[in-house]
């Protein structure tokens, strides 16, 4: 009889581990992009740069960033993410300890952009890689949970940067901030390198235990369902016992994925999010120190607080989602639309409040004000963010890249507009933080009317092969 207890606990650690490896990596990968949020700062008064130009550099990192989003997908979906995450981290790594040099050449800001969209392309590989070693690597009842861990993380590295720029800004000159940032890979590679994250150990990730403590009776998930495909395909009349038809390419999957209203769902939830996440995680330091008068050197005491509680409320909603559907016996689809309702209507109405005369010249209430908003937005992570994994678990990292690629289109239009906007307006944050919450409200509608949860891959494969 086999031990179902030991079991059980090795596959535990197994699952914890890889989710603390990919949860420090995506860590590493938004303190080296958020940075240069506060360091601009300090770079444009150097180099005398508008808020258009501001807006040009910070949103370079889009660009480089959606490029790579689905073929990073693509790429883990097929091989697994062990191997692209690594290839992405060492790409960004390089871009963010090179980024000095390239403000340095010339006069403009042309060397700086293509140091960005570098960083982007390497950080865009992120998370697809991600969500596929989480969709084959963690039991299912424990992926809303994995999944709110590393998009807590994501949280814990911004609040990393905005925390640690100031100071090394203050105490080192701008410079001293990208090369500290840069080297955290190394500190990363050796929790990464020795996990197993191979087929096999994929299928004794996903066993379960149906009947008793002993594991009898346990199904293995995998070959489970290669059965039941194969039995599907022989009764079908136009298959045969001998030849088995092609496996339909990742581009056929994916003009399958992008029709179904469930992935359109995603994409317009995650765009609209992004629009404010985004812009908020590129603008929000200066806007404290331009439009609020908070010295650089002060920066850190408003603009970290943010994400440390969205980490925080992050983490909780994911144990908490998990609970709700599994013990408590409440609809995914249900749990989903109100996280993301919450997640995207609260902070609208925090930026409503942060744009109106109680907040004008007064740091503190915009800060709370601020900081409710994006501790609600967290909210999200029990929503958009694991409804890939309900839909396409065998394409997670196809279409959570399909979907981050439109969230990137928010961050490579909203980021320079926003620039624009204050250049033309003369610094009027109100019609920023207005374009913001009307965007997410407009999504939230939209997610919460069009999503589900059933999953989609038999169909879509099965659309894919026609």
């Amino acid at each position: 009889m086999r031990d179902g207890g030991n079991d059980r606990d090795g596959l535990t650690r197994s699952w914890m581990r890889v989710t603390l490896a990919s949860a420090i990596a995506i860590a590493v990968c938004y303190a080296d992009r958020s940075n240069m949020s506060t360091a601009i700062i300090a770079l444009a008064s150097d180099y005398e740069l508008s808020k258009t130009a501001q807006g040009a550099v910070l949103s370079a990192f889009f660009y480089g960033y959606g490029a790579t989003q689905i073929v990073g997908g693509s790429f883990a979906d097929a091989y697994g993410g062990k191997w692209v995450l690594l290839a992405g981290c060492v790409v960004w790594s390089c871009a963010t300890l090179a980024t000095p040099a390239a403000a340095d050449v010339g006069t403009g800001v042309a060397a700086l952009v293509g140091a960005r969209v570098i960083l982007g392309a390497g950080e865009g590989v992120a998370f697809p890689a991600v969500h596929a070693v989480i969709s084959r690597h963690v039991p299912v009842e424990r992926q809303s949970t994995a999944v709110a861990v590393v998009t807590a993380a994501s949280y814990a590295g911004a609040a990393v940067a905005f925390a640690a720029t100031p100071p090394i800004v203050s105490a080192f000159g701008w410079r001293a901030a990208f090369y500290s940032f840069g080297g955290l890979m190394v500190f990363w590679l050796p929790l990464w390198l020795p996990l197993n994250l191979s087929e096999s150990s994929a299928r004794n990730e996903q066993r379960v235990a149906l009947d008793d403590d002993d594991g009898e009776g346990a199904i293995d998930i995998v070959e489970e369902t290669r059965r039941l495909t194969s039995l599907d395909e022989a009764s079908t009349p136009s298959s045969t016992a001998t030849i088995a038809p092609p496996p339909p390419s990742s581009m056929a999957i994916w003009r399958e994925l992008i029709k179904r209203q469930e992935v359109k769902a995603i994409c317009v939830a995650q765009f609209a999010q992004s629009w404010g996440m985004y812009g908020l995680l590129s603008w929000l330091p200066t806007y404290f120190h331009d439009a609020q008068g908070v010295e650089l050197a002060n920066l850190a005491a408003f603009t970290f607080v943010p994400y440390i509680l969205q980490g925080g409320v992050g983490l909780a909603v994911g144990v908490i989602a998990d609970d709700f559907i599994n013990t408590r016996n409440v609809p995914t689809r249900k749990v989903r639309q109100w996280a993301q309702g919450v997640g995207m209507i609260g902070p609208a109405l925090a930026l409503v409040v942060a744009a109106s005369p109680v907040c004008d010249h007064n740091p503190t209430a915009a800060a709370i004000t601020v900081d409710i908003g994006l501790a609600l937005s967290a909210l999200t992570l029990a929503g958009v963010s694991v409804s890939h994994l309900d839909i396409a678990p065998k394409h997670a990292g196809l279409v959570f890249a399909t979907g981050n690629t439109c969230a990137t289109l928010a961050g490579i239009v909203g980021v320079p507009l926003f620039g624009v906007i204050l250049d033309a307006t003369d610094q009027s944050w109100p019609v920023v933080f207005a374009s913001i919450a009307v965007v997410y409200i407009a999504g939230a509608y939209y997610y919460i009317n069009a999503i589900d949860v059933d999953d989609i891959d038999a169909d879509v494969i099965r659309a894919a092969r026609m």
